[in-house]
């Protein structure tokens, strides 16, 4: 187990799969029961801060970020309460590039990865069947937010990946899971966005949280390649 300041207020811990294991406690536990291990997660504050600079009477808030060997744990003290969204964002944001230097990924991998994410990756014949399918079709609304019954669910959705290749979010909302799924309206139909739709209402529910509120008020667990990250995991 390493530990890394970012700044006064934040320490990385990078958490390996063995330590996990020693402390007999798993990757899905700590996603899927935050309550259940927060006890776990103040052992660890009080093992890395070894000069105490974190006292008890500090409100302080724990993010997780899994990768390929364990998990990247956040700590960071909260001076108002306001704060609380932004430090998330910016502790994902940075967690994110540093799990993509930890996983090498190839330049071209990536640059192909975000010609996906922008959808701007088509052949020259592709311009013509886009317009054909914006003709005949009725429009496809690019989001879709569905709510998990536990964490768990997630999993056999992100079985489906090879039918879902769409950017996905994972947020957490008031104690539950939301999975939010980016459609691209010039490769989705109409049908097969309903197909798609029924597939993962086998394991989620439709909500009637919006997207807008989740990114405002939610907390992002896993971002652009959430499917992706969970099929890797499990």
């Amino acid at each position: 187990m390493e530990m890394e300041r970012i700044n006064d207020n934040t320490i990385r811990v990078m958490i390996e799969n063995s330590d996990l294991q020693e402390r007999g406690i798993s990757i899905m536990e700590l996603l899927g029961n935050h309550d259940k291990i927060e006890s776990f997660f103040y052992s660890i504050l009080s093992e890395v801060d070894v000069d105490h600079d974190f006292n008890e009477e500090d409100q302080v808030t724990f993010q997780i970020l899994p990768n390929r060997n364990g998990l990247e744990l956040f700590i960071s003290r909260l001076d108002e309460e306001h704060q609380v969204g932004d430090i998330i964002n910016n502790l994902m944001s940075y967690a994110k590039h540093q799990s993509e230097e930890i996983d090498q990924v190839s330049d071209e991998r990536r640059s192909a990865l975000r010609q996906t994410d922008d959808g701007q990756t088509v052949s020259s014949s592709q311009p013509h069947a886009a317009t054909t399918v914006a003709n005949n079709q009725q429009p496809v609304d690019n989001l879709l937010t569905v709510k998990l019954p536990y964490f768990e669910a997630i999993i056999p959705i992100a079985q489906l990946t090879n039918r879902l290749d769409h950017a996905s979010d994972l947020y957490r909302y008031q104690s539950d899971f939301y999975l939010t799924l980016h459609y691209d309206q010039d490769d989705v139909s109409h049908e097969m966005m309903k197909d798609q739709k029924a597939m993962i209402l086998e394991y989620a529910t439709v909500t009637t949280v919006q997207n807008d509120v989740l990114r405002e008020h939610g907390e992002l667990v896993m971002q652009r390649d959430a499917l992706k990250q969970i099929k890797k995991l499990f």
